[in-house]
C-alpha cells in the first residue's frame, strides 16, 4: 500500500501550483500519474466483494460445485487456503522455483472459468476468487486428449467435428456456423503454455477460458470452436482469443 506523507504543508499544496504573480491554480493530480498510482496498487475487486471474501470466499453460488476445466467438481467443504498453496500472481510465480514458464490458473485442470461476468473464476481445490492469470504450487496440467479412433493426429486440425459440435453454442452462447470458420493455421493455434511462455499470449489465456470455445460434449475430452475449424483442446490457444465475459 502506498503511504501518504504526513506533512500537513505538503497535503495543503497537493493539486495546486503557483504562476508568476503568485496566483494559485488547480492542477490535475492525475497529470503526472499520482492519482492513478494509488489505484494501480490495489487489485480491482468484484462489486460488493470485500478483500477478505475475495481471498477466502464464499464464492458466488454459480461456482460452489461447478466443474473445472479438467472435469473436477468443486467441493466447498474440502478446499485449501491460498496461503497453503503459495498462491501468487503470474509475475511473482516466475520467481518461484516450482513454477514452469507458461503455466497459470487459466490452463490448469482445476480452474473454473468466469461464470457471472465479473472477470474472475474459482478453483476446484482452492478457496476464494481466482484470477486466470494467477498460479499456485498445486497446478495441474490439463489432460491432452487422445486422437479419436479412425483418425490421425495430422487430420485433427481440418477434420469435420462430430455432430454435437457443428452448430453448437460456445461457452459465451455464440452459435457455431460451419460455413463461416477459419483454419487453425490462420489463427496460429498452439498450446497455451507455449504461447504464454513465448510472450504471444497473456497469462491465463487458453481455449478453455475463451468465449469462442465449445467444451467437450461427447466424453472424448476434445472441444471445438465457434470461429475455428477442427478439433480444439482446452489447453490450446490462438490469436483471436476473447475473454468469456466480453463476448
Amino acid at each position: 500500500m502506498i503511504q501518504l506523507t504526513s506533512s500537513a504543508a505538503l497535503l495543503g499544496l497537493a493539486g495546486c501550483t503557483s504562476d508568476d504573480d503568485g496566483t494559485e491554480e488547480e492542477q490535475d493530480d492525475t497529470e503526472d500519474g499520482a492519482g492513478d498510482g494509488m489505484d494501480d496498487e490495489e487489485e480491482e475487486l468484484p462489486e460488493g466483494v470485500s478483500e477478505e471474501e475475495f481471498e477466502t470466499g464464499p464464492v458466488p453460488e454459480a461456482y460452489m460445485r461447478a466443474m473445472s476445466l479438467g472435469g473436477e467438481e468443486r467441493n466447498p467443504d474440502d478446499l485449501s487456503t491460498k496461503e497453503e498453496v503459495t498462491f501468487s500472481e503470474y509475475d511473482e510465480a516466475e520467481e518461484n522455483s516450482a513454477h514452469q514458464p507458461g503455466r497459470s490458473c487459466g490452463n490448469c485442470a482445476d480452474y473454473i472459468i468466469d461464470q457471472n461476468g465479473d472477470g474472475f473464476g474459482a478453483c476446484s481445490e482452492v478457496e476464494g476468487y481466482i484470477d486466470r492469470a494467477d498460479w499456485c504450487v498445486i497446478y495441474e496440467v490439463l489432460p491432452e486428449p487422445s486422437v479419436p479412433d479412425g483418425m490421425t493426429e495430422d487430420e485433427l486440425a481440418t477434420a469435420e467435428v462430430p455432430e454435437e459440435y457443428r452448430t453448437a453454442d460456445s461457452q459465451a452462447d455464440e452459435a457455431r456456423d460451419p460455413e463461416n470458420i477459419v483454419a487453425q493455421e490462420d489463427v496460429n493455434l498452439t498450446e497455451s503454455v507455449e504461447a504464454i511462455a513465448d510472450g504471444d499470449a497473456d497469462p491465463g489465456e487458453s481455449c478453455g477460458t475463451c468465449a469462442e470455445f465449445i467444451p467437450d460434449k461427447n466424453g472424448d475430452t476434445w472441444g471445438a470452436c465457434a470461429k475455428v475449424e477442427g478439433y480444439i483442446a482446452a489447453e490450446d490457444w490462438c490469436n483471436i482469443w476473447e475473454h468469456v465475459s466480453e463476448a
